[in-house]
């Protein structure tokens, strides 16, 4: 599951909070990647998360929009059903990271990435500067025997070369759905009229595997549109899927 939970932003960031962890709680997933996470100095959205659903927590700051708030700071987490037995924070381009963990999973190893690509129309360049990072990344660790998981928001659609990029060596796992699977959509009232990247799918489950005719995409679907008294619980909607090794 992949979820951009907007950080503090508007005035109801508590009750978000609360129904954010309401859909995750409903979907039970094993591996939950995190963008916009806030913390504090005294703590974090992923410990914060992590206790209320029972489940290990990992943060890394990254480059994200700025909070009004000077003590506040947004970044990455991940939350795993299992302990981690490996956190990582990869360096992608300026103040921009990759968090990668490895679960203590029963099975295959299982090495699950996020990350948050430039939001600005005019970052093209950036984003596939990013792009060729994470791309080395994974192809790297698809030299292991063990699933890839990069989950996150890429702020770019599905056509753009810096999409196309990561997609030529990992699956989509939206890929081949009739519903096109907007998650930044002009239909949420949290969203700001005429943005470059309104109506379009930009946050991605995508996996691979060293066979990829082992991958297995069972079930993908989006979540996070009235959970919150009638209101989504972020200006992005969050995406799972059921990925398996056959």
């Amino acid at each position: 599951m992949t979820w951009n939970v907007w950080g503090r932003f508007g005035d109801r960031w508590r009750e978000r909070e609360d129904a954010i962890v309401a859909v995750v709680r409903s979907l039970q997933p094993d591996l939950v990647a995190v963008q916009e996470a806030w913390s504090t100095p005294e703590t974090t959205q992923a410990d914060v998360l992590g206790a209320r659903l029972g489940l290990h927590a990992a943060f890394a700051k990254s480059r994200m929009p700025t909070d009004a708030d000077p003590e506040v700071e947004l970044g990455l987490a991940v939350l795993s059903r299992w302990p981690l037995a490996a956190v990582q924070r990869h360096h992608v381009r300026g103040e921009t990271v990759a968090l990668h963990i490895e679960p203590a999973a029963p099975g295959p190893r299982v090495d699950f990435v996020t990350t948050c690509l430039d939001w600005e129309e005019d970052h093209a360049e950036q984003r596939m500067a990013q792009a060729k990072v994470l791309d080395e990344l994974v192809r790297d660790l698809t030299t292991r025997d063990g699933l890839v998981v990069l989950a996150g928001d890429l702020n770019a659609p599905p056509d753009h070369p810096e999409i196309s990029l990561l997609t030529e060596r990992m699956t989509d796992c939206w890929s081949g759905r009739a519903d096109a699977g907007h998650t930044y959509s002009s239909g949420n009232p949290y969203l700001g009229h005429g943005e470059w990247i309104e109506d379009h799918r930009i946050d991605y489950i995508l996996a691979t595997h060293r066979d990829p005719h082992r991958l297995q995409v069972l079930d993908a679907g989006i979540r996070g549109l009235t959970e919150d008294n009638g209101l989504p619980p972020s200006d992005h909607y969050a995406v799972f899927a059921d990925v398996a090794l056959g």
